[in-house]
């Protein structure tokens, strides 16, 4: 069954994604700049038949289609984002293609946690998920470092997670950049209240094993993936305690 849970947060950033909701995959620029990144990030996820995907900051539910056709009906798949207006072509999206496993929670990633069961009594599974993903979404979040520190808190050991993003080199000319494009860049990601200085893919290179860090469009899109960590266990006194590297 297809829910929404409504948590209202302060985001004076939120007006934006709400006034640009309607239009928003007529003015992206998705074949040109992010359609084969994106592909590409959900591939790295590896899914399979019956996985459960958390996918953060959905929108209005780009990457369904293709994890769909990877987990099928006997997959869950649960979409965070903070703009009501954007979860609602998101909820569009699945009723046209009548996915009965989407749930989409209206809220900040940062919320959740594995015991938030949704509205319909729905609770995150208890290890974790089998893949986390965020598209386009830490170089907007204002607390992008905490956002992926929860991504890293909802996949289980073992998972994966996954981003996709646009962004700067972390030096001019690097991974393929073509430097003469960077005001156009520029431009771009402050149209869609985005930072292009951010490095998110850097994170997933030094918090996940194996890693997969890969440059798209002229070098402006960058695709991350890699392999959850199991928490080390430190003994406190008698106790031991689970923490995550």
């Amino acid at each position: 069954m297809l829910s929404l849970r409504r948590t209202r947060l302060a985001d004076p950033g939120r007006w934006l994604y709400e006034l640009l909701a309607p239009a928003y995959d007529r003015v992206s620029g998705e074949a040109m700049l992010y359609a084969t990144a994106r592909a590409r990030a959900i591939e790295l996820l590896q899914l399979r038949p019956g996985a459960t995907v958390l996918d953060v900051a959905c929108g209005t539910g780009r990457n369904h289609e293709y994890i769909e056709q990877r987990i099928g009906p006997s997959g869950r798949l649960v979409g965070v984002d903070r703009s009501p207006r954007m979860l609602q072509q998101a909820g569009e999206r699945a009723a046209h293609h009548r996915w009965s496993n989407v749930e989409l929670v209206e809220t900040d990633v940062t919320n959740l946690t594995l015991r938030l069961p949704d509205e319909g009594g729905n609770a995150p599974p208890s290890a974790g998920f089998d893949a986390v993903l965020c598209t386009l979404g830490l170089t907007v979040i204002s607390d992008w470092r905490s956002a992926w520190q929860a991504m890293l808190a909802l996949v289980r050991p073992g998972g994966r997670i996954a981003i996709m993003d646009a962004g700067y080199p972390a030096k001019p000319g690097q991974a393929g950049e073509a430097v003469a494009l960077r005001p156009v860049a520029w431009l771009l990601c402050r149209l869609f209240a985005a930072d292009p200085r951010r490095q998110p893919w850097e994170l997933v290179g030094t918090d996940t094993d194996n890693p997969t860090v890969e440059r798209h469009t002229w070098g402006y899109i960058g695709v991350a993936a890699g392999t959850a960590r199991a928490p080390e266990v430190v003994e406190d006194g008698d106790d031991r305690v689970g923490r995550t590297s």
